[in-house]
């Protein structure tokens, strides 16, 4: 399940590709959008969207379809 990656990968716990591509998605994510795509009110909230690994693309960010497929596949990897 993608969304235990982030706290695998902050913990320094050992972890496998598929957290490496969900690393790649944050990343692609935040290079186009200008901040992560998880986000929270305080840290345990952040810890609360990073689990149920619900982000959205701004409606206002023109990218092809393409790319927000890569986005979500490397984020639900």
């Amino acid at each position: 399940n993608s969304s235990q990656y982030g706290s695998l990968i902050l913990n320094n716990q050992e972890y496998d590709l598929r957290a490496d591509v969900w690393s790649l998605g944050t990343m692609v994510y935040e290079m186009l959008v200008g901040f992560g795509p998880f986000t929270g009110t305080d840290a345990k909230n952040l810890a609360l969207n990073l689990r149920k690994g619900n982000y959205l693309i701004p409606k206002s960010l023109n990218i092809s379809l393409s790319c927000m497929d890569f986005i979500d596949k490397c984020l639900r990897a």
